[in-house]
Formats: C-alpha cells, sequence, structure tokens
C-alpha cells in the first residue's frame, strides 16, 4: 500500500520535477532576470568555460616535445583548473583532464594510442555521466561539451588537433606517457608535472644550500662507493642525532630528475608537509577509513634533518600503505646524487600517547619485505642500470629485534640495497649487477654468476639473464 502510495505521488510530481529542470537549464547563475530576480535554489545550471585557453590561462604551464615529425604539447589541469573549465567537480569523481596538442608535420597520418597514456581513461560521455543529474535537460549539454572540447585519435598528415582527454586523478606530481603510431612509425613522449594546488614536502627543502659545493665528495670507483655506503649507520636517529630509529635500508644514486621520475612511472605518490590542513584531512581520514593517497609523514632524522622527499603508494584506507623516506648524502659517485632511504611497510593504525595527534602506523616487522618489494618495484621500472647489495645492519631476528622510537620491533637480515640509474631505458636483461653481497641463502652462488657474467661482457660475449631473486 505505501509503495502505492508513493509511486502515484511521484508520477504526479514528475511533471513539475521535469518542467523545474528545463526551467533551471535555462538559468544562468551569472545573470538576474529583468526584473533582478536570481534562478530558483536547487535549480542545476550547468555553466562551463565558453573559452577555456582564454578564460583558465593553463597553456602557461605547457611542456612540448617534438621528434620525427610529431610535436605534442602537454599540460595537466589542476583541480581548480578543471572545475572553472568544466562547470563540475571532476576531481570528487576521480577525473584529471589533460590538455594535448599533436602536430604531425609527415605525410602519413598518424594515431594517439589513448591507453599507454592512461589504461583506464575515461570517454567524454562517461566522464560527463559522473556529473548528471536525475532527469536534467543539462546532462545531454554536458555530453556535447566534454565531446566538443576532447581530443580526437586520428591526427591527418600535415594537421594540428587539440583538445582534453580525460585520465584518472593523480596528486602531486603525474607521469604522462603520449604514444603516437603511423606506418613504420612509433614515438613516445614522456612529461612529468607538477600539478597545482597542492603543497609537497619536498619543496620545502632547498637542495641547492643543503650542502656547500665543497662539502661534497666524489667517488669514481666501485669500491670506494662500496666502503663509504657501508660506513653510514645503520638507522635513522632523533632530531640531535643520538639513538637508532628505523633502518636506513637503500640507496638511490643517479640525477635526481630519474630517480624520482621511475618513482612516479611505478605509482608511488608525493607527500604533503603536515600542517592544519594536511593533519585535518589525515585526522577525518583516519576515522573515516578513507584512502589518501598524499598523507603526511612524522618527521624521521639523518643527519639532523627531516626526510627530504617522502614517496607513499596508499591502499584504499589511509592505515595501510607502503612507504619511504630519502635523504641527499654530501657524497657523490662519479658526479651523480647519492641518496640514502628508509622503506617500510604499513599494516595498520594504532592509538598511542606518544605522538600530538595520538596516533601512529604499525609497520610490518619485517623489513626484508619491504625492501624485497622496492627492489623489485625499482628494477620494473626501467630506470635502473645497475643493482647490487651491501651490508651495513646488524642482523635481527623476530627473536632478537631491533625496536624503533616507538618501541615498534623490527628485524632484517641486514643488507642494504643500491640501486645506479640510467638516463635510457634498460630491461631486466640488460640490468648490471654490483658483485658485493647478496640477500638470500644462495648469495655466495649468485655472485659467482654475476662475476663470470661480468667476464663475459668484458671478453664480448653474449650475456645470460641474470636472475632476479633477492631473498
Amino acid at each position: 500500500m505505501r509503495f502505492r502510495i508513493f509511486l502515484v505521488i511521484s508520477l504526479c510530481l514528475m511533471p513539475g520535477l521535469w518542467g523545474c529542470a528545463s526551467y533551471c537549464a535555462n538559468q544562468d547563475p551569472r545573470d538576474a532576470s529583468m526584473f533582478g530576480t536570481p534562478p530558483a535554489k536547487g535549480c542545476k545550471v550547468y555553466a562551463p568555460s565558453s573559452d577555456p585557453a582564454k578564460d583558465v590561462p593553463f597553456k602557461v604551464r605547457a611542456e612540448t616535445q617534438s621528434e620525427d615529425g610529431i610535436s605534442v604539447t602537454a599540460v595537466v589541469l589542476s583541480d581548480y583548473e578543471s572545475e572553472r573549465i568544466f562547470g563540475v567537480n571532476l576531481a570528487r569523481n576521480g577525473i584529471q583532464p589533460v590538455w594535448l596538442e599533436i602536430g604531425n608535420t609527415t605525410d602519413k597520418p598518424v594515431t594517439l594510442i589513448y591507453v599507454t597514456t592512461d589504461p583506464g581513461y575515461y570517454s567524454p560521455n562517461e566522464a560527463a555521466y559522473t556529473n548528471y543529474s536525475y532527469a536534467s535537460p543539462v546532462n545531454e549539454e554536458m555530453n556535447e561539451y566534454f565531446n566538443k572540447h576532447s581530443i580526437k585519435r586520428e591526427i591527418p598528415a600535415g594537421g594540428v588537433l587539440s583538445g582534453f582527454f580525460y585520465t584518472n586523478w593523480d596528486p602531486g606530481i603525474k607521469y604522462l606517457n603520449v604514444s603516437i603510431y603511423g606506418e613504420e612509425q612509433e614515438t613516445n613522449f614522456v612529461f612529468y608535472f607538477v600539478i597545482p594546488g597542492i603543497k609537497l614536502d619536498y619543496q620545502r627543502v632547498d637542495f641547492d644550500k643543503l650542502y656547500k659545493e665543497d662539502e661534497y665528495v666524489n667517488y669514481e670507483t666501485e669500491e670506494e662507493l662500496r666502503r663509504v655506503l657501508e660506513a653510514v649507520p645503520c638507522c635513522a636517529t632523533r632530531k640531535d642525532g643520538t639513538g637508532e630509529n628505523d633502518a636506513l635500508n637503500f640507496f638511490v644514486i643517479g640525477d635526481t630528475d630519474n630517480i624520482i621520475s621511475a618513482f612516479i612511472r611505478r605509482g608511488w605518490d608525493v607527500t604533503e608537509p603536515i600542517s592544519v590542513s594536511s593533519g585535518l584531512r589525515a585526522f577525518k581520514a583516519y576515522f573515516s577509513g578513507a584512502r589518501y593517497r598524499t598523507s603526511p609523514m612524522s618527521s624521521v632524522f639523518v643527519y639532523k634533518r627531516a626526510q627530504d622527499i617522502g614517496l607513499q603508494k596508499a591502499r584504499s584506507t589511509i592505515h595501510e600503505r607502503n612507504h619511504l623516506r630519502l635523504w641527499l648524502m654530501p657524497v657523490r659517485y662519479k658526479g651523480m646524487d647519492v641518496w640514502i632511504g628508509s622503506v617500510s611497510r604499513d599494516v595498520g593504525s594504532y592509538f598511542t600517547f606518544r605522538t600530538p595527534w595520538l596516533s601512529a602506523h604499525a609497520i610490518d616487522p619485517d623489513l626484508d619485505e619491504a625492501r624485497t618489494y622496492l627492489v623489485q618495484d625499482l628494477l620494473f621500472s626501467g630506470g635502473v642500470e645497475k643493482f647490487g647489495y651491501i651490508t651495513g645492519i646488524r642482523p635481527s631476528t623476530p627473536d632478537d629485534p631491533h625496536r624503533n622510537f616507538m618501541k615498534q620491533s623490527w628485524w632484517t637480515d641486514g643488507y642494504r640495497a643500491v640501486f645506479v640509474f640510467g638516463d635510457d631505458p634498460v630491461t631486466l636483461n640488460e640490468l648490471d649487477f654490483f658483485d658485493w653481497e647478496w640477500a638470500g641463502e644462495n648469495g655466495a652462488e649468485v655472485i659467482e654468476f654475476i662475476k663470470a657474467m661480468s667476464a663475459g661482457r668484458k671478453q664480448g660475449k653474449p650475456a645470460a639473464p641474470a636472475p632476479i631473486k633477492p631473498d
């Protein structure tokens, strides 16, 4: 009986609701009627930008790359720019528009491959649909607008096309791969964009002033490098340099842009500094269990300073994530920057009086598992050209663990991973190895294999595929 009453009332109200929707669709909140009356409250109004590039000067941040007769100009919209242009909050629905302009000066048509830029991209109609209102005529207006301003796949010979591409939302820094295919042509363009609208922890660091130039010590040989890295203390400390906190269990070496690019390619997110706004978001996420991809990290100290860069891979909840911290060392290897890092896995959160915000993350005490994850992740990034292990941490076990300042136990076999990054992509079969140490029970056998492989390369013989099996 109640359902019938509800159905009758709904059918009676539908014409009125539809009429209101039609009325709203023709109202502009920026204009009053001839009597000065604003649009009715609750009306759904769609008012996107009529001239996106003019209304929102996003192109000032655009970057351009060219190769083999193809040029690509790209820029990632901030959440604010996206809402101003499209008239709806796309970020709230996990959508991030990217503006592309592709020029083709060759004599043959080429194709933009959408799935290499984002395998889970949104079609124009799909992006519009996420902002639909029930039975509203403006829904069709959204469809028309999103389609009109989207970039098409086919770029004719001698032609130029531009428009928006609807990607999944990323905070802070976005990795963008643009692939163009044509007859006997395959061209890839890689971009990294810092997205306006969010403060990042590394932006508070002036890397040019961390050390004076004469404070850096440059090492040229592998043995010199090994000796200086093994001498680095095992753990982070208090701000005054005392105590032993989290393990320092890996090093990354190379051009800093190449290093960070490899992390971003593998899905690591940057981190926000601790502030009132980020603290409030973290507080809300803590109690709601929501995901917070750029959640701030507590300060951990090396060289009497907090981490220079924090990176994380968050799961669907703030309570779980892989996270790491990096500190620039006053050391260079063949002129390249050297960073020391600490990586661990957060498996949950708990209440504690040891922090001002009354909560802390619980870590997986098996730090070697987190280190192995990082090893496999970075080796598949294509950015690492040489890799190996050194010692430097007292080995420990569940029966005889280390403990950090939060009194959480952790254990390790004592090895630290060392990664050297290059400028060019490297496949696993091309990967080189330091013949120093190897984590795992068969370490001696692996090192002998690496030495034999290295000898074969020096003699010009084909290199056998190297075993990637740390632990």
